[in-house]
C-alpha cells in the first residue's frame, strides 16, 4: 500500500546489513525547489520500519535538529541552565572533558555501551564516573525538553561504588557545649547554624533574607535535589540569637559577615571565614559537617525518618514536596528536640 504524501519512505538498501530498512522524510526545500529529504534510522526489519515512520508522523521533529553533536547539545543546555539562574559546577565541566571522545559524535547517535565507555574510563575516579553519568542523565533530560530523543541511554551505565568518605564528621556533644560558650566567634556562629538547621553550606550562603520567616520560626530555600529545593526549614529556637545577628546587617541575604560582606561561594566561605575561627574546634571540621551532625542529633533524638527527611531536603520516595501549615508546626518541633 502506497503512503500517502508527504509521510515518508522505507528503503531497503542493498547488501548484507544488519539494518537493511532506512527510513526517510521529507526536510525542508532546496533554494531550487527540490525537496531535501533526511533519514530517521535504519532498522532490522520492515515492520520495525515502519513504526518508526508512524511514530515520527504522530510526534513529527526536525530531523536537521538530529544532527547536533553532543558538544553542540551540551552548549545549548548550559544556556539553558544559566537561563534559568542556575549555575553550573564544577564538576560538571570536569565531567564533560572527559566526554571529549563523543564531542563531535551526533547525540543521537551515541549509544549506551560508548556512555559505558567513557565512565570506564575514569573508573580510577569513582566521583567523576558518577558525574559523566549525571551529565549524560542532565543531557538527555534537556534533549527530551527539546523533542531531539525521549529515550535516556544513560539510564542503564552503571558507575563504580563510591569510597566511603572519611572526610566529614559530626561535631561531638561535648564540642557543641564548648562552641555554644563562644558565640561571639563568627566561625562558631557558622558551625552552630549549621548544626542546629541541616543545611548544605551553599543553601545558607543562597539563603535570602525575604525566605527568612523568624517570628514563625522557618525559612524557605534549599537546592541540589528535588526534594531539597525550596523547603520548609525550621528554625530551632536555640539559634534564634544567632539567626536575629545575621538579619541585623543590612544585606539581601542572611548569611552576612561582621563586616558587612556575603560569601558569594564554598570557597570563600571556607577560607575567608571558618578557616579564620579562632575555635580550635571549628577548625578541625568542615562547614558540610554540621549538616551530618543535625541528621545524627534528630536521629538519636528519635525523630521519625520521613522527618528527618524533610528538614535535611534527602531525596526519599515518601517525601511531600508540599508543606502545609500542620507539617511546619511538626517540623519545628523536632528540631527543638536537639
Amino acid at each position: 500500500m502506497r503512503n500517502p504524501n508527504g509521510y515518508g519512505s522505507i528503503y531497503k538498501l542493498h547488501g548484507a546489513r544488519r539494518k537493511p530498512f532506512a527510513v526517510c522524510v521529507t526536510a525542508g526545500r532546496k533554494p531550487d525547489g527540490r525537496l531535501v529529504r533526511k533519514y530517521i534510522g535504519y532498522y532490522e526489519t520492515r515492520r520495525d520500519a515502519l513504526s518508526a515512520l508512524a511514530a515520527y508522523n504522530d510526534n513529527p521533529f526536525d530531523v536537521r535538529a538530529r544532527d547536533v553533536t553532543l558538544l553542540e547539545l551540551w552548549e545549548k543546555w548550559k544556556e539553558y541552565r544559566t537561563g534559568r539562574g542556575k549555575k553550573l559546577p564544577d564538576n560538571y565541566k570536569n565531567a564533560f572533558r572527559h566526554c571529549a571522545a563523543l564531542h563531535n559524535k551526533r547525540f543521537i547517535d551515541i549509544t549506551t555501551a560508548q556512555i559505558q565507555a567513557t565512565v570506564d574510563n575514569v573508573s580510577s575516579m569513582p566521583h567523576t564516573a558518577v558525574h559523566v553519568r549525571m551529565v549524560f542523565g542532565l543531557l538527555y533530560k534537556y534533549a527530551k525538553i527539546i523533542n531531539l530523543t525521549a529515550s535516556n541511554r544513560a539510564q542503564g551505565v552503571e558507575v563504580p561504588k563510591l569510597p566511603k568518605s572519611t572526610k566529614h564528621k559530626p561535631f561531638s556533644a561535648d564540642e557543641l557545649k564548648k562552641l555554644w560558650q563562644d558565640t561571639d566567634d563568627f566561625g562558631v556562629q557558622l558551625a552552630l547554624v549549621y548544626c542546629y538547621t541541616g543545611l548544605r553550606p551553599s543553601e545558607l550562603i543562597e539563603m535570602r533574607r525575604e525566605n527568612v520567616h523568624l517570628k514563625e520560626r522557618y525559612m524557605i530555600g534549599g537546592m541540589k535535589t528535588e526534594a531539597g529545593i525550596n523547603r520548609c526549614i525550621p528554625i530551632a529556637e536555640k539559634i534564634v540569637p544567632l539567626i536575629e545577628g545575621f538579619l541585623a546587617r543590612p544585606s539581601e541575604y542572611l548569611l552576612t559577615a561582621p563586616d558587612g560582606t556575603h560569601p558569594q561561594d564554598l570557597q570563600a566561605l571556607t577560607y575567608r571565614y571558618w578557616r579564620k575561627s579562632k575555635s580550635k574546634i571549628v577548625l578541625d571540621h568542615y562547614p558540610h559537617d554540621g549538616r551530618h551532625t543535625c541528621e545524627t542529633m534528630l536521629d538519636n533524638a528519635h525523630v521519625a525518618k520521613r522527618t528527618i527527611q524533610l528538614i535535611i531536603g534527602h531525596a526519599g520516595g515518601d517525601v511531600d514536596a508540599l508543606y502545609t501549615h500542620k507539617t511546619q508546626a511538626q517540623l519545628i518541633q523536632a528540631i527543638n528536640k536537639i
